[in-house]
């Protein structure tokens, strides 16, 4: 696994190097898998992308050379100046608002299209709370969570 966790460390500052940006990255081995992230500069915005979306692509084709290098290794997460954080921060108070209201109002109550990460956080937070349920709907990229009522 060490080896690993080098080779992903390795490739993740080799392919940041190609915006130009010099990093270290810290690199942990967690539950979820190997787990990569990198302090803040003011390079970090170009480096997350509009909504994360240059974030998701760079830990995708980090994943794709690991599972090259080394087809049982863990899925890689990659998080930058703290953005995964404080975006299921953001995800989890919206969640809860919004089931708030549902449970008050008894309407359904339909959120803005999400990225399959994003909508797994807000599944994952509305799963235990009493008095709604979630579902998916749509297709791609207008793909969004609707939140009901409990039955």
């Amino acid at each position: 696994m060490s080896d690993t966790l080098e080779f992903s460390k390795l490739r993740l500052e080799e392919l940041i190097s190609y915006f130009g940006i010099n990093v270290k990255v810290a690199a942990d081995v967690t539950d979820d898998g190997i787990e990569l992230k990198i302090d803040g500069t003011p390079e970090s915005p170009r480096l997350i992308g509009h909504r994360g979306e240059t974030l998701r692509a760079i830990e995708y084709l980090l994943n794709q050379m690991v599972k090259a290098h080394d087809g049982l290794s863990p899925r890689v997460l990659v998080d930058i100046a703290g953005y995964k954080e404080a975006r299921r921060a953001q995800l989890e108070e919206l969640a809860r608002e919004v089931a708030t209201r549902v449970k008050e109002s008894g309407a359904e109550e339909e959120l803005k299209p999400m990225n399959p990460a994003d909508r797994r956080i807000v599944h994952m937070t509305l799963r235990d709370i009493e008095g709604v349920s979630t579902e998916s709907r749509g297709e791609l990229h207008d793909r969004r969570i609707v939140v009901l009522p409990a039955k």
